[in-house]
């Protein structure tokens, strides 16, 4: 583990961007949420319901379709999915809470 001293972790803290943090999870939540879309589509010929759907992703969360879609949207400035709602998305999408962080996108 690396110990900085104050200033450099100043340093660091003041580099984060709210704004790209909310694009890059966005991105992600999406590219997860199709990722597993996919594969149960795939696997589950028969099963016409598809719990990786926005719409069952968002009856999950208890939002309304167009609330969720929000989330997945990197052009819609004005959302900002609650940490519960993203805890809860890291469990329904089997992914680690630190996935949604990763900008892997460049």
């Amino acid at each position: 583990m690396v110990i900085y001293d104050f200033s450099k972790l100043q340093e660091m803290v003041n580099k984060i961007n709210k704004q790209e943090m909310y694009i890059t999870i966005c991105k992600n939540i999406k590219m997860y949420r199709l990722q597993r879309y996919n594969e149960f589509k795939k696997e589950n010929i028969q099963n016409t319901i598809n719990p990786f759907s926005t719409e069952n992703i968002a009856a999950l969360l208890e939002y309304s379709h167009t609330h969720y879609k929000r989330f997945e949207s990197e052009n819609d400035s004005t959302k900002m999915i609650p940490l519960d709602k993203l805890v809860k998305l890291s469990i329904i999408l089997d992914q680690k809470i630190e996935d949604f962080f990763k900008n892997e996108h460049e």
